[in-house]
């Protein structure tokens, strides 16, 4: 074969590949963003049941802090899913010292770029995860 002709040969494959590799790099990418997300919800599952175990705040105050500021809790700029309900179990008139303590967090990650969601090929439906970091303590106070 011709030397000339063997370098065509390289680019038309390198051409056919470049698409999947370039899949592959951003889909690796969103996998480390989603379960970098998982961690930071799974940090504030442990920071809250901690401020549970100590006594130093309520269920309430701690269900509202997760709802509307939980970077109190853990570094949260990165978050990009929602956080629905918070489960603290047993409830507070059930706790004693000794005892445990269960937090759960229910946390959706929809993956979008910019203000469309992505859509699983062929499928047509949205990439909607939902991930549960749950923590228990005992109870120390």
């Amino acid at each position: 074969m011709e030397k000339g002709r063997e370098k065509g040969q390289s680019t038309v494959e390198f051409a056919l590949l470049l698409p999947l590799l370039l899949l592959v790099a951003l889909l690796t990418i969103e996998v480390s963003l989603v379960l970098h997300n998982y961690l930071i919800v799974t940090q504030l599952s442990r920071e809250a049941a901690r401020a549970v175990a100590l006594g130093s705040k309520t269920d309430n105050e701690i269900t509202a802090d997760i709802m509307t500021n939980p970077s109190w809790l853990a570094n949260t700029h990165f978050l990009t899913g929602t956080i629905s309900r918070i489960s603290i179990l047993p409830v507070a008139a059930d706790r004693q010292q000794g005892g445990t303590i269960t937090v759960s967090i229910p946390y959706r990650v929809s993956i979008k770029r910019g203000s469309n969601e992505i859509s699983l090929p062929y499928f047509g439906k949205p990439i909607n995860l939902t991930m549960t970091a749950t923590t228990t303590m005992r109870i120390e106070r």
